[in-house]
């Protein structure tokens, strides 16, 4: 007979959770001093819980709104149902390809069967909807983009409201900056174009949609299900990795790192929507978003003790090895603002709180491919007790 520790294990297999973690990129897990928690504030149900080097989703209490996946600054936090690829692919297959227009909506505004299911891209809240899908889309050569909503005010999901907002700002700064003619649109009605002529067909496109969604999870159950019983048969479940294991820091001096791959992303699309990509890189410019970030040190606090760049999980931090400054007592560190996703980390560990960073950026350090430059004070070498005796 089953034990109750074996019924809470199966049971925790029927459980599908609309965002799925990749705990080594949080911070918070990184660092136990990290203060970011931006998941669990903008989580609506509190079932986002940051503690003890840990993060944890509860399945049961998650809404699927999607604010947590566009807040995460380390892109920790994926979309699973759905994910943010099968949304761009829906997004471009219901497309008005002719005029350049992408619509999505959420699924508030599309019960109201009022548009045709064939020609709009639904997803469970428009919190799914960030600046990186955003750009993605614009890249496709959608020049209009339009969310329609389904009238947060009196939704009781309405507070992920200011998480939309805040995508579509950040995207349309991004959009500017790449002098790109795309138009995001946020509204509460459907354009004329997707109205349905049929009611009778909106509701049958909209029993097909469902049914693949339940077929969608059915399949994904059934594999962590099955997945279970043959690792209880076999006795092959393989153990946890410790944290130790995992994030130590290795021969290299620092911690292990990950490429940002969504501020990739942005950046490609931005070249891609660019009007002149040869003016895109040496842009004057400067743009302020939640993606990118520019770093300040003050080398006359700084002990140079090296904790930032140990610790910046994205190598947008590293010691130069080359370039010195003309003082003896100071060194380079090289910045990438690229790989800088704003997570501030780097701020949390410093000793002195003498680092600062934010989303003031100029356009061309996030094209060109070589570093900047920034001044820290050189650590002072430490004499040994032996030094000491054989004075």
């Amino acid at each position: 007979m089953p034990s109750v520790a074996d019924v809470m294990s199966y049971a925790d297999a029927f459980r599908v959770c609309p965002v799925a973690i990749d705990e080594d990129r949080c911070v918070a897990v990184r660092n136990r001093n990290a203060t970011c928690r931006r998941c669990a504030d903008a989580c609506l149900a509190a079932a986002i819980t940051v503690e003890k080097n840990q993060v944890d989703i509860d399945p049961s209490a998650c809404v699927g709104c999607g604010a947590c996946v566009g807040v995460c600054p380390t892109y920790a936090i994926q979309a699973e149902d759905p994910s943010a690829e099968s949304v761009i692919s829906s997004a471009i297959r219901t497309a008005d390809a002719d005029h350049g227009m992408c619509v999505i909506a959420c699924a508030r505004a599309a019960a109201w069967h009022v548009a045709d299911a064939e020609r709009f891209a639904e997803v469970p809240c428009l919190g799914h909807v960030d600046e990186v899908m955003l750009l993605r889309l614009a890249a496709k050569g959608f020049d209009d983009i339009i969310l329609v909503d389904g009238d947060c005010r009196t939704c009781k999901y309405g507070a992920v409201d200011v998480q939309v907002d805040a995508s579509v700002d950040c995207a349309a700064e991004l959009l500017d900056a790449a002098d790109a003619e795309v138009v995001l649109t946020r509204t509460s009605k459907f354009p004329d174009e997707v109205l349905a002529s049929g009611r009778g067909n909106v509701r049958g496109e909209d029993r097909r949609g469902l049914m693949r969604k339940t077929g969608s999870y059915v399949r994904r159950v059934a594999g962590n299900v099955a997945q279970k019983t043959i690792e209880d048969k076999l006795g092959t479940a393989p153990k946890p990795r410790t944290l130790k294991d995992r994030l130590s820091a290795g021969r290299s001096g620092r911690m292990p790192t990950f490429q940002p791959d969504g501020n990739f992303a942005l950046l490609e699309s931005m070249e891609r929507v660019c009007p002149d990509a040869e003016r895109l890189p040496s842009s004057d410019g400067r743009i302020c978003t939640r993606r990118f970030g520019r770093m300040e040190v003050d080398a006359d606090a700084c002990s140079g003790c090296g904790l930032c760049v140990l610790f910046c999980p994205t190598a947008a931090l590293s010691h130069a090895e080359y370039d010195e400054p003309e003082r003896s007592d100071r060194k380079y560190l090289e910045f990438s603002a690229e790989l800088c996703t704003q997570c501030g980390l780097c701020e949390d560990v410093c000793i002195r709180r003498c680092l600062k960073v934010d989303g003031d950026v100029a356009v061309e350090h996030l094209f060109d491919l070589e570093p900047e430059l920034i001044e820290i004070a050189r650590p002072q070498e430490r004499t040994s007790l032996f030094d000491l005796k054989k004075r």
